[in-house]
């Protein structure tokens, strides 16, 4: 750099303006540092004092912020906005050594653009004046450092103090560094909650983000186990809040006998969802939330397929199918369909005695409230016995029936088929051909009818034989009665004066592709005689006719009574 008249005033000007420079910023720098120190101390005393949630914190760390923004403008913005300049500084010496304007014109005199400024003699002039006088003048005059060393002593006390705080309870500027970054951390404390079980399960002491949650089925009690150590208190408490409201309540907890550091209550009759803190000492838990969800609501449903045979004579309302008991048909198929309505389920079986099927849920239901139905291949689809069964449900929350669904299907007798004959006459010649007359009926059809004959011969010999009647054509069905006559034809059997015949009917009620079942009418015996037998038999009738007839005369007339 080319050496000029003024080298060495510009020289000592530039070391004045550093120093200047210097001052400003140092101070500034350690204020603004010393603020956001007892910023940060005063953030600390609220928060341990008032153990601030984390709603809290995130505002106190704004106004952290904020607070050292305002210092950085009150302290730095001026610094960082100053631009002193060599004629700055040659004014202000000016002013502290009471000399005229010469250093400045002197220096504005010796730039190259001052040539054209007027007379170069008098600028050369002044330049060589101050030139002269210049090694002499004392450009540190009335320079002062301050307010930089008292600023850096201040600073340096609070970085004392801080640290030595710090030092002191590094436990607390642990977690206090910890909160104030949104962390879950707590400050130290004689009592310690060690562990925290609500309903058995066991939830977190401090919360790393969002609050723990436990979930109790409505209407159950709910049991609360606190385990501490340090310096145990006698009891505490369970401090309550409403989620859904602003009811609070408070719950002491009493030690449990024996175990002097366990502690244990009871919280009843609560309907609603809560939030819970427990308090031990000086040591407060977080914030748990006990979530009071509802049962699962679970209906069924019976959809009972009868056998084909009985289909056509089913009556409205026989099923009823959200029945638990009820009866069927051997041979019925019972489809189940069971639906939670107020919450999906996870899962849903049935079990009869130490047999358990597992419920498929339906797909077209998946989503929400999903319907349940039976595995193919159970019992169910061909009920042969009475059957016994328990279903179970386990839905989203893990929760179950407080009762099992219990429930019974029973067999439905299948009355057996019935059957009514007469005949007019009781004595028949050995070649007569007797008629009967008969009713058959059945509750889901009549098959066939056949007559029974039974010969008991005077010599002792028996025997059987059989007569169709009637067979209902499978077209015709179901047939529920059936009305007609059967002649039966004695000649083909020999009989003789003094044998007997006995006629029993026989019907078989129709029940489709399975083996009917048979019901047997009274029997009608008659007694073989010759001619006249018949003829005193039809005597003995007119007299007992005419007999008949005489009582009922009296009767009327009232002509008769005891005689004396």
């Amino acid at each position: 750099m080319m050496q000029t008249k003024l080298s060495i005033l510009r020289s000592e000007l530039g070391r004045l303006k550093r120093k200047r420079a210097l001052v400003r910023w140092g101070s500034a720098l350690c204020a603004i540092i010393a603020i956001l120190l007892w910023l940060l101390a005063a953030a600390f005393l609220g928060d341990w004092s008032f153990n601030l949630p984390i709603g809290s914190r995130t505002t106190l760390l704004v106004s952290w912020v904020l607070g050292g923004l305002w210092a950085i403008k009150k302290f730095a913005w001026p610094v960082i906005c100053a631009r002193e300049t060599t004629e700055d500084v040659a004014l202000f010496v000016e002013r502290q050594n009471h000399i005229d304007s010469d250093l400045v014109a002197a220096l504005q005199f010796e730039q190259p653009e001052a040539k054209k400024w007027g007379s170069s003699r008098l600028a050369d002039a002044v330049v060589d004046y101050v030139a002269e006088f210049s090694p002499s003048l004392n450009v540190f005059e009335g320079f002062s450092y301050q307010p930089l060393p008292k600023r850096a002593i201040g600073l340096g006390a609070t970085l004392l103090l801080v640290a030595g705080l710090a030092m002191a309870f590094p436990g607390h500027a642990s977690a206090f560094w910890n909160r104030f970054l949104l962390g879950s951390a707590h400050y130290p404390t004689k009592t310690q909650i060690e562990s925290i079980r609500i309903n058995g399960t066991e939830i977190p002491v401090f919360a790393e983000r969002t609050a723990a949650q436990v979930r109790i089925p409505y209407g159950q009690p709910i049991t609360v186990e606190v385990n501490c150590g340090g310096e145990v208190p006698l009891s505490g408490y369970a401090s309550l809040s409403g989620l859904n409201n602003d009811s609070v309540n408070r719950i002491d907890i009493g030690t449990v006998p024996g175990k002097s550091n366990t502690f244990a209550g009871e919280v009843t009759h609560i309907a609603d969802s809560f939030r819970v803190r427990f308090h031990f000492g000086d040591a407060l838990s977080d914030p748990a939330e006990v979530m009071i969800v509802p049962l699962p609501l679970v209906d069924i449903v019976w959809e009972v397929t009868p056998p084909d045979y009985a289909k056509g004579s089913l009556k409205p309302g026989e099923y009823e199918g959200g029945s638990r008991q009820f009866s069927v048909l051997e041979g019925s198929a019972a489809k189940l369909k069971l639906v939670s309505s107020n919450k999906p389920l996870k899962s849903a079986r049935l079990t009869m005695g130490e047999v358990t099927y597992d419920l498929v849920n339906s797909p077209v239901d998946h989503q929400k409230m999903s319907s349940w139905s039976l595995p193919p291949n159970t019992p169910f689809a061909s009920i042969t016995e009475a059957l016994k069964y328990e279903i179970q449900v386990t839905d989203q929350d893990g929760l179950s029936l407080e009762t099992p669904i219990a429930g019974q299907i029973r067999l439905k007798t299948d009355r057996p088929p019935r059957i009514v004959a007469s005949a007019v006459t009781r004595q028949v010649l050995p070649t007569a051909q007797p008629k009967l007359d008969y009713a058959a009926g059945d509750d889901f059809g009549v098959a066939k009818i056949v007559a029974v004959i039974n010969l008991s011969r005077e010599d002792g010999r028996t025997s059987r034989h059989e007569v169709v009647a009637k067979v209902v054509d499978e077209n015709d069905q179901p047939l529920t009665i059936v009305r007609g006559q059967v002649t039966i034809p004695l000649s083909s059997y020999e009989l003789a004066k003094g044998d007997e015949v006995k006629i029993v009917l026989e019907v078989t009620d129709w029940r489709g592709g399975t083996p009917g079942q048979t019901g047997l009418g009274e029997p009608n015996s008659f007694n073989v005689t010759d001619l006249n037998g018949i003829l005193v038999q039809t005597g003995e009738e007119d007299k007992k006719s005419a007999k008949q007839l005489d009582e009922i005369l009296r009767r009327e007339m009232g002509i008769g009574g005891d005689k004396k």
